[in-house]
């Protein structure tokens, strides 16, 4: 005569089981940082529609600009871009599907629909650019310091949720206890 296993434990047993397929299969976006060689320098899952922002100093016009992006579907779109001035080299129409805003502090170009698996980012270094990179939750860190005279890729690449890793976060983001995440150029 056969046992009957409990549905109880029947399915305590299955539901490991289940996790780990799932873990399998759900696919994540993680947003890289590469050297040249193509070698991962940094690498952390991100949300669905996760915000990051790099901001450097304009070499010509000396202001600062900031660039914010959204990752999204194995892309890295690209939202809005934050200038002073309008100036050599800068924008200054407003994107094809954007809008432009005026404030006192910022013009800010929005929107586009530009999108891009990677693309380069030219570090520079405490005299040049000062470029630095925010990414919540982890704050903001200074490229500038850590890669100086440097052209990193800046990528996104989908995996299974089993796969992704957090590397070599505490390189890029040393939390700072008890202090403002974001503190101005100085």
């Amino acid at each position: 005569m056969c046992k009957r296993i409990p549905v109880a434990v029947l399915f305590f047993l299955l539901l490991p089981a289940a996790f780990f397929i799932t873990a399998m299969g759900w696919r994540v976006d993680s947003l890289e940082l590469l050297d040249d060689s193509q070698r991962v320098l940094f690498s952390v899952p991100v949300a669905l529609g996760q915000r990051f922002t790099t901001t450097y100093i304009h070499s010509v016009e000396l202001t600062p600009v900031e660039d914010e992006y959204i990752v999204l579907g194995g892309k890295i779109w690209t939202w809005q871009e934050r200038v002073k001035s309008s100036n050599a080299g800068m924008p200054c129409f407003k994107p094809d599907n954007g809008c432009y805003i005026n404030t006192k502090d910022w013009l800010i170009f929005q929107g586009g629909r530009q999108s891009w698996d990677h693309y380069y980012l030219r570090v520079g270094n405490k005299t040049f650019g000062l470029n630095k990179m925010e990414l919540a939750p982890f704050g903001t860190t200074c490229l500038f310091k850590i890669f100086p005279g440097k052209r990193i890729t800046v990528a996104v690449k989908s995996g299974p949720m089993l796969f992704a890793e957090l590397y070599q976060t505490e390189v890029l983001y040393k939390p700072l206890p008890q202090q403002r995440i974001f503190s101005a150029y100085k």
